[in-house]
């Protein structure tokens, strides 16, 4: 995908450009790949004007959440998701087919001895567990292909909302973040919460990234830029909250997080119901569909893996060539 290099457009254009050919590619697939790869080069441009060594920005994270949400929008999980709900629901099943044969050969007044009452016991076992594991396919199938929608429409509105100010931002740290500059891009940006369609937390953030700018004392900037990592993450997961929800659904929402629900960064592989090894205090998520459970997590995990080189990798797959200005770096 290319967006061209025209004198009549300023560097900030042509990366909204460029999100918004990403955002109405057709195919799901190469969509959240060009989501992916955009946000690896936000990531790379934003660390070359705020300084490298302050760490990773939010679009170094979101590289690894966008290759995540590829995932289920490739479906590659379906497979896995279809194991254990079959098996999850047959057990189920089996169990209230027990219940329910017990109960019936009572009702029916059949002989209540104990050879008797087994075999009722075994019957209802034996059919509840073929329909529970049935169902548990049809839901497990269903439920996948929603999410799939579901997570690609959540990817392109992270892009769309907080890439198009970090374009913003970049201008403003090409330009030199004058005093004037800053007031402009702030400007900008909605007043209010992000619960009412407010952007306080991106100014926020992003006032995180300018302290980040001016310090020369690597802690503060280090601090700063997990403030801001933070604070924009937390704006994400309100805006995607029913996004999340709508994939997870309600009965599996326990079972799903405790599964399925893995995040890589580099070649570590980490579970969100287990704690995040080191941690002073609990970080583990039961139910990923609870924000303040979500943010506990993510929050544990930008601070612990912030000085990790990792977290700036590129993503796995052959990126497509973005063109978007001559007078930002990208990497070859």
């Amino acid at each position: 995908m290319a967006v061209a290099d025209t004198d009549d457009m300023n560097p900030s254009e042509r990366w909204i450009g460029a999100i918004e050919d990403a955002c109405a590619e057709p195919d799901p697939a190469r969509s959240n790949r060009l989501i992916t790869g955009l946000h690896y080069l936000l990531s790379e441009a934003l660390a070359d004007g705020l300084g490298r060594e302050g760490g990773p920005n939010f679009h170094s994270w979101a590289v690894w959440g966008s290759r995540k949400a590829g995932v289920t929008i490739r479906q590659e999980d379906l497979d896995s998701a279809i194991r254990s709900a079959t098996v999850t629901a047959g057990v189920v099943g089996g169990v209230i087919g027990a219940a329910a044969g017990v109960f019936a050969g009572r009702w029916l007044g059949w002989t209540a001895d104990y050879f008797s009452g087994a075999i009722g016991a075994g019957v209802g076992a034996g059919i509840g567990a073929l329909a529970g594991a049935w169902a548990g396919r049809q839901i497990a199938i269903w439920s996948r292909k929603k999410a799939a929608k579901l997570m690609l429409r959540g990817n392109q509105i992270v892009i769309q909302d907080i890439g198009q100010h970090s374009a913003r931002f970049l201008d403003l740290l090409e330009t030199g973040a004058t005093s004037e500059g800053r007031g402009a891009f702030f400007a900008g940006l909605r007043t209010g919460p992000t619960e009412r369609h407010g952007q306080d937390r991106l100014a926020a953030a992003f006032h995180s990234y300018l302290v980040a700018f001016d310090s020369n004392d690597l802690q503060a900037k280090r601090a700063a830029m997990i403030a801001g990592n933070c604070a924009i993450v937390y704006h994400e997961h309100i805006r995607l909250e029913p996004y999340i929800r709508g994939a997870m659904p309600f009965i599996l929402r326990r079972c799903a997080t405790r599964r399925w629900m893995t995040y890589k960064v580099g070649e570590t592989v980490l579970t969100v119901a287990e704690d995040l090894p080191g941690m002073p205090t609990p970080t583990a998520a039961k139910n990923w569909a609870k924000i303040e459970q979500r943010m506990r997590y993510v929050f544990a995990l930008f601070r612990m893996f912030h000085n990790a080189p990792e977290v700036f990798s590129r993503p796995n797959f052959e990126m497509e060539r973005l063109q978007i200005t001559k007078s930002v770096h990208f990497p070859g």
